[in-house]
């Protein structure tokens, strides 16, 4: 009786046994490699921080304070002259903002207090003034 006790299980379930200790661990082992990899991989290609933000709307604002100059500098009429004009007491201190949607765009510049301002298109972009250089005036309402 004591022999039968201290032999262990039967040969039958020693078989399962160790088949599964050995497929089992292998198997785990393989699926945990590949979950390893797997995530790797997605951290590879995750989006990473920028160092300057983006605007995610295409139809602006953007800053466009580098696109105009002043009517009364002296550069809008010489090494300038490609930029739009602007006519503010502000110049171009003061950053200009503009947006575009559908073919249509318009302008606001921010006045010291940061309150936003319109600006006034006075060139028509129409008939044979179509593709004139543009000029804008501040509205300070």
């Amino acid at each position: 009786m004591l022999n039968s006790v201290t032999r262990g299980p039967p040969s039958s379930m020693m078989g399962k046994h160790s088949f599964l200790s050995t497929y089992g661990v292998s198997m785990l082992k393989k699926a945990l490699t590949v979950l390893g990899v797997s995530a790797a991989g997605l951290l590879m290609f995750a989006p990473s921080a920028g160092a300057q933000p983006t605007n995610d709307n295409p139809f602006g604002p953007w800053d466009y304070t580098d696109k105009f100059v002043s009517a009364f500098d002296p550069a809008a009429y010489g090494s300038q002259g490609d930029r739009s004009i602007i006519i503010s007491p502000f110049g171009t201190s003061q950053t200009i903002e503009c947006n575009s949607f559908h073919g249509q765009s318009w302008c606001n510049q921010y006045d010291p207090s940061g309150a936003k301002h319109g600006l006034t298109l006075l060139t028509p972009q129409t008939g044979s003034t179509a593709g004139a250089r543009q000029v804008y005036i501040y509205n300070p309402l």
